[in-house]
């Protein structure tokens, strides 16, 4: 996973507003900061700083209403986005789930189960891959969460609380996992309501406030 080539995305002024009729939650900005590839930037902020929000437009999800978003053409292709909510397919067994996503993001038919059974092995859910989805514990929908998005081998990971609910086990072995990433050279950002996990694995920590930064701390 790790590149040659050096990446950035920056944001310049951005700004992300929700009025009358719009989705509603929080906006953003304006903000302006510059994610270096390889980074790991944390967020954290209490409920409605605009953490989701921001996560959404680097995913493309929201158009800023402002300010402009400048990301490598490189990436464009390889973001993934896993949301906070649970995005499975119930009634699909965990490799199913897999199979789909992997097609999705139009994977050669000789490397997708390869790179499945390491997924699953990596994730500890192996032995359960041909289980009914629907079945799960939630630590266990957390971690087939995570893997469904690595399936695209992504230069850009944003994740908004993937181990929100889960069991100690899991979080261990998803926070392993985003370590092995970063040791790969993979971007990320990642939310969480948990100091001690972004302190683990982030390489810098932006605390959100009504939607700007008040605090930076580099680790």
């Amino acid at each position: 996973m790790k590149h040659a080539e050096h990446a950035q995305l920056r944001l310049e002024q951005l700004e992300k507003r929700f009025g009358p009729g719009g989705p509603g939650g929080p906006g953003v900005g304006p903000l302006s900061l510059v994610l270096e590839q390889g980074e790991v930037l944390g967020l954290q902020g209490r409920n409605g700083a605009g953490k989701s929000t921001l996560l959404k437009v680097l995913a493309g999800l929201y158009r800023p209403d402002r300010g402009t978003v400048e990301r490598p053409s490189q990436w464009e292709r390889f973001t993934a986005y896993v949301p906070q909510e649970i995005a499975l397919y119930d009634s699909l067994s965990a490799w199913d789930n897999l199979r789909f996503w992997g097609r999705v993001y139009g994977m050669p038919s000789k490397i997708l189960p390869v790179r499945g059974r390491w997924l699953l092995d990596q994730l500890d859910l192996l032995d359960r891959a041909n289980d009914t989805v629907g079945a799960f514990s939630g630590g266990m929908q957390r971690r087939l969460q995570l893997a469904t998005a690595l399936m695209a081998s992504p230069q850009l990971l944003l994740l908004d609380e993937p181990t929100a609910g889960a069991d100690p086990q899991s979080v261990e072995q998803i926070l392993s996992l985003l370590l092995h990433l970063r040791g790969q050279g993979c971007t990320m950002v990642l939310i969480s309501h948990h100091r001690l996990e972004l302190e683990r694995v982030c390489t810098r920590i932006l605390t959100l406030d009504q939607g700007m930064v008040v605090e930076e701390q580099r680790l």
